[in-house]
């Protein structure tokens, strides 16, 4: 039997009987669904307002999923890692930050702990290695990350000199220009929020995907994370998020070693690596054939 559950306000959390790769989460319109791989009947097809999602071995947590995915697709272009995800969130946590990108954008300058929680983006080795070229192209790729598209030439000087004059951090732009979009309620910018809605739902499909030791590891290579980064610029204001999961399940099987088969290589197989919290680098061999 299908339910529906909302926890409304608080901390809420859902337990499930098996073990956490017994079942798929993916997201849906205003919550998550939680369904058996197996098939059988059962599940929850909308959870609204459930932090947590307790399986025999483990806790999904999702309190701060989408801020994270959205500080990560506008950062990196790409679906935040299972480390990486796990890491965000209990920081976040910790520093009771806002559950919005809006409201991280807004807290930043008052909170010491998220303006440094956000900066470590700036901070990292794969941010140097991705953005090589200057604060230009910084801004450029940011732009295409989160509106699929290049910045008007005003807008590329705004955010580059505000960047280069030391007003705003790297991470601190990034995380404007995605909170901004969001809110412009004008028609093309409602379009853009439509489009970005969907990128966040097939970044936080891919990673609540990912859910045994195997993935993890495969997603944790410069290939693996090229492939995300391409998957997710395809997705537009109009596309089906369901339309994805196929393409999400092919992407690890290729990822974990499970499936050989001949991809398109991405544009830049020299992107900087994943930055992994707590995982090894994956044995993974680079090549997909």
């Amino acid at each position: 039997m299908l339910v529906d559950i909302n926890g409304g306000s608080g901390v809420d959390t859902v337990g499930f009987a098996g073990l956490r790769a017994d079942y798929n989460i993916t997201t849906g319109a205003g919550g998550y669904a939680v369904l058996p791989k197996s098939g059988a009947i059962g599940g929850l097809k909308l959870l609204s307002n459930i932090e947590r999602f307790k399986f025999s071995d483990s806790t999904v947590n999702v309190e701060y999923d989408s801020v994270v995915q959205a500080l990560y697709v506008a950062y990196f272009g790409r679906a935040a890692d299972h480390a990486g995800m796990q890491s965000f969130q209990d920081q976040l946590a910790k520093l009771g930050a806002p559950r919005d990108i809006a409201g991280i954008s807004a807290a930043y300058n008052t909170n010491p702990g998220l303006h440094k929680l956000i900066d470590s983006f700036s901070a990292s080795a794969e941010s140097d290695a991705l953005y090589p070229d200057g604060t230009g192209a910084f801004v450029e790729a940011v732009f295409k990350n989160v509106l699929g598209r290049s910045p008007a030439e005003a807008g590329l000087a705004f955010w580059s000199e505000a960047i280069d004059s030391g007003a705003l951090s790297r991470a601190n732009a990034a995380m404007s220009i995605m909170s901004g979009a969001l809110q412009n309620l004008t028609p093309q910018g409602l379009l853009d929020a439509q489009r970005i809605g969907n990128t966040l739902a097939v970044a936080s499909d891919f990673t609540l995907a990912i859910d045994r030791p195997s993935e993890i590891a495969g997603y944790g290579t410069t290939l693996a994370a090229s492939m995300v980064r391409t998957m997710l610029a395809t997705v537009t204001a109009g596309s089906d998020v369901e339309a994805f999961h196929a393409v999400i399940k092919t992407m690890l099987a290729v990822m974990s070693g499970e499936l050989h088969t001949t991809l398109d290589a991405p544009e830049s197989p020299d992107a900087p690596p994943l930055l992994l919290v707590g995982v090894a680098p994956a044995a993974w061999e680079g090549g997909l054939a």
